[in-house]
């Protein structure tokens, strides 16, 4: 295959829908969509939502499904017990996944497997899918994963303590419908992981590698993760300003309506830029992180970021700056943040999760090993440099 020219490119969900009570009016948008039977994929933590949910539906003769045996940083296993739920069943016209990226994640490999056969593993990588899946709708419950944008589906491998990840822009939910009333009932620790996730994820689309260097295979002429370019610069740096500010008012006041919106519009600009651009350093460690700690996803971000941001500073410092001056403040990057996380109660230091420090080398063995994601870093990065990051990171002095 000859090289191509250099382009990018923007793809997000097939229809976003924004407003408080925006869930009201699924059935209608079903319908509209040509649905019959929906399947949900949910958890039992969401009893109210889903009875709204499933309210509208059966007001437009929409047949509904549950399967709301859904958990927090989600196995393969659940998937599984998914298809095996739903074995006999006649095939669903859409998959609704309803709560955090974990059950968003769950109903996009559900739609895979319920579609293609086989198990969700046989899909791993990017591109790999035969074709489309089933349609997926998805309704988030936090303001965070950006899961409802993103073609990609992540999921734990209790085996060996892995991550597999599905990536193909088809994975794309085709409506994500966001409602911010969806959000004030979420728990606090919730609320503050998944609104430090969704910083995260502003940071890294700001910070990434350009999309004109970014790394390409030949095998990939239109990747799903293509680095950094003016269309995901706009939307991520509203992000983190609107984060910012809004992301401590609603662990204040959980029901300030107005901040919830703030936050969910937050997330989903940081959601959209990095279904676009991709992740990197800190996503890379988190896997590793989250399976030694069991700690959240968003919590391990959290906890890595200010030391990546202190690494690859030197090469990102217009970008840097233009974060702290989105976010009112004032110094390095790095400082900023874990200002920003006291402040919050988030976790800073990768002792504060409950990694023990005999772990670092493995934390920093598996996240550079993780090639997909650390050729994305704007500044290279040997196996030294990153298990200087990572001691960083742990907080504590030997």
């Amino acid at each position: 295959m000859t090289d191509s020219p250099r382009v990018f490119s923007f793809r997000s969900a097939g229809r976003i829908v924004f407003g408080p009570g925006a869930l009201h009016r699924i059935g209608e948008l079903l319908a509209g969509m040509g649905a019959a039977r929906a399947l949900v994929v949910t958890d039992r933590n969401l009893v109210q939502p889903l009875e709204a949910l499933r309210a509208s539906a059966e007001s437009a003769n929409i047949e509904v499904t549950v399967f709301d045996d859904g958990e927090a940083e989600p196995s393969v296993d659940v998937v599984e017990r998914l298809v095996a739920a739903v074995s006999g069943d006649p095939i669903p016209d859409v998959v609704v996944g309803l709560g955090g990226g974990s059950n968003l994640d769950v109903a996009k490999a559900a739609a895979v497997v319920l579609r293609h056969g086989g198990e969700i593993g046989k899909y791993a990588g990017q591109n790999q899918l035969p074709g489309a899946p089933l349609p997926v709708v998805a309704v988030p419950t936090t303001a965070g994963s950006g899961s409802e944008v993103s073609g990609a589906a992540i999921l734990s491998v209790p085996a060996d303590d892995s991550k597999l990840a599905v990536v193909d822009d088809r994975l794309r939910p085709v409506l994500a419908l966001v409602d911010p009333e969806l959000h004030c009932t979420c728990p606090p620790t919730v609320t503050r992981d998944s609104g430090v996730d969704a910083f995260c994820h502003a940071v890294e689309a700001l910070t990434i590698a350009d999309w004109d260097q970014f790394p390409r295979s030949p095998e990939q002429p239109w990747p799903l993760y293509q680095g950094r370019h003016p269309l995901t610069d706009a939307l991520a740096i509203d992000a983190v300003a609107r984060i910012a500010r809004a992301l401590p008012r609603v662990l204040n006041e959980p029901n300030d309506l107005a901040a919830r919106t703030e936050m969910a519009v937050g997330a989903l600009n940081a959601g959209a830029a990095m279904g676009n651009t991709g992740i990197y350093t800190v996503h890379a460690l988190t896997y590793p992180v989250g399976a030694f700690t069991k700690a959240s996803h968003g919590a391990c971000n959290g906890a890595l970021l200010p030391a990546v941001i202190d690494f690859i500073e030197p090469s990102r410092r217009g970008e840097c700056r233009r974060i702290v001056a989105a976010m009112g403040d004032e110094g390095p990057l790095g400082e900023v943040v874990r200002r920003l996380w006291s402040r919050i109660g988030a976790p800073a230091t990768l002792a504060a999760l409950g990694l023990s420090r005999d772990r670092l080398d493995d934390v920093a063995r598996i996240g550079h090993g993780i090639r997909r994601l650390m050729n994305g870093s704007p500044r290279p990065t040997s196996l030294e440099e990153l298990r200087t990051v990572v001691e960083r990171a742990y907080g504590e002095s030997a």
